[in-house]
């Protein structure tokens, strides 16, 4: 077998070095479960001069006050990974069990054009406002405000699309002016340390403006979230542990961004002339992330004069995409990230049918695949508010099947939830499914299968499911402090 392109050691200070006593911890094939290399295992020594090469680098280096190195360095990092798209496009599919296929869009191609538009978006963001002249207490004053980097920046990052959320922070970050030390997920090592290689070796970015920290022991990011040195937390990750972030950063009144966890509803009406393009919307976004995604509409309510109907549809198509090799250009669904992920998902299928669910299809391992973590398209019918698996985040391969019996009960099962990410609506009447689409508490919301994804498009939820927005320019703006001018006239 080829060795593959990836990089093992911490980015720190501008150079890449080993972690503190050579520590390394293994890096699993999610599809074989065999282990692909080791990445470096950071101790807090480690994070320490990170911390502190990000402090000084904000605020001696000169990075936060020049437009222009940041727009050039933006570009230099573009055409790196533009250059070694196939060598992260193989790192990406054994790393994370991403199929070819997803490579192609939200797993690397499309967030690799994140590092264009924040480079575009710098150059040419209005970064000081007028205001005005006025008659103040002191007399007539010139106002205006300037727009500025907010500082260290602790990005920490999941598992399920590094390089979608890597991309997702670092981009707007460092356009705005910022330094970072981004944490990636233990899973998923390589695809953080990579930019950290690309980063050092093909750009002219300052040492210590971005330093990548990879350890075994998901804890050590509390070393971020509490240092009094960090000015922002990026935070990407399930709404428990957004508690806890959010609770460490409190001590020091620093702000937090947090992407959070999601339990989507699509709401199907009944006046749908048939369910196919619902079935297929609803399977074709589960089998892109084998369903470790937060904004996934992993709840579909259907009317109950039509439940059966709905439910066979979805059935049909979900039973048609099974998992596989990832490697294969026809995979449509990989392996889910990890044995412990596999048994998370299991469990809560289990209780479902405990609880009196109806498996149509899926609902364990697919028996040709005996390896890996894979976990078959999986779709739960006759399932009710009070069971777990209808309002708790399973990331995974499972839909559940909720009857409903009119709109107003439509939008009370899709309100009814301590989350508020996403959500969709189909019916033939698009008068009346955005009418029912703007009743939903949510963050992006889809009609008819219309796609909201892009990187001008602001991401985040309300509720429990975030804080603040991700991408387009209020997600630069996330990154930017404002100062308020005056000064006297006449």
């Amino acid at each position: 077998m080829t060795a593959i392109w990836h990089e093992e050691r911490l980015l720190i200070d501008g150079a890449l070095r080993i972690a503190e006593h050579d520590a390394t911890y293994p890096v699993e094939n999610p599809a074989t479960g065999g282990q692909l290399g080791v990445a470096a295992d950071a101790t807090p020594a480690d994070v320490e001069a990170a911390l502190a090469a990000a402090r000084r680098a904000f605020d001696e280096s000169g990075w936060a006050g020049d437009v222009e190195l940041r727009v050039r360095c933006l570009r230099q990092l573009h055409q790196a990974l533009v250059e070694h798209a196939d060598q992260l496009t193989e790192l990406t599919i054994a790393e994370v069990g991403a199929p070819r296929s997803a490579c192609a869009t939200v797993q690397l191609t499309a967030p690799t054009e994140f590092l264009a538009y924040y480079a575009d978006l710098a150059e040419n963001y209005e970064w000081a406002t007028p205001l005005g002249v006025a008659d103040t207490l002191g007399g007539p004053a010139e106002r205006w405000t300037e727009r500025n980097p907010i500082g260290v920046v602790a990005a920490i990052t999941p598992w399920n699309v590094p390089h979608q959320i890597n991309l997702a922070k670092i981009a707007p970050a460092l356009a705005a002016g910022c330094t970072v030390v981004l944490k990636p997920a233990p899973e998923t090592p390589w695809c953080g340390l990579a930019l950290g290689r690309l980063v050092a070796e093909h750009t002219d970015i300052p040492a210590g403006v971005f330093n990548v920290v990879t350890s075994s022991d998901p804890a050590i990011g509390e070393l971020l979230t509490g240092d009094p040195r960090v000015d922002m937390v990026s935070f990407t990750g399930s709404t428990a542990t957004g508690r806890r972030v959010m609770a460490a950063a409190s001590a020091n009144v620093t702000k937090v961004f947090l992407e959070l966890g999601g339990k989507s509803a699509s709401i199907v009406l009944d006046d749908v002339v048939d369910f196919g393009l619902a079935a297929a919307t609803a399977a074709f976004g589960t089998a892109t992330v084998a369903g470790q995604g937060c904004a996934l509409t992993t709840r579909v309510l259907l009317p109950r004069s039509r439940y059966e109907e709905g439910v066979d549809a979805i059935a049909e198509m979900m039973a048609a995409m099974t998992p596989g090799d990832p490697t294969d250009p026809g995979t449509m669904m990989g392996p889910l990230i990890s044995d412990r992920q596999w048994q998370r998902v299991n469990d809560y299928v289990r209780s479902a049918e405990a609880d009196g669910a109806r498996v149509v299809c899926g609902g364990g391992r697919p028996s040709a695949i005996p390896d890996g973590h894979f976990f078959d398209m999986t779709l739960l019918a006759d399932v009710t508010a009070d069971m777990a698996v209808a309002s708790e985040e399973v990331f995974g391969p499972v839909l559940v099947a909720i009857a409903y019996e009119d709109d107003d009960d439509a939008v009370r099962i899709a309100n009814d939830s301590i989350y508020g990410l996403s959500g969709a609506v189909f019916g033939a009447d698009e008068y009346r499914a955005l009418a029912i689409a703007r009743r939903i508490r949510t963050g992006t919301m889809s009609i008819n299968g219309g796609v909201w994804y892009g990187v001008d498009v602001p991401f985040g939820g309300v509720k429990q499911s975030g804080i603040g927005r991700e991408m387009g320019v209020a997600g630069f703006e996330e990154y930017l402090d404002t100062t308020a001018f005056a000064r006297p006239v006449g």
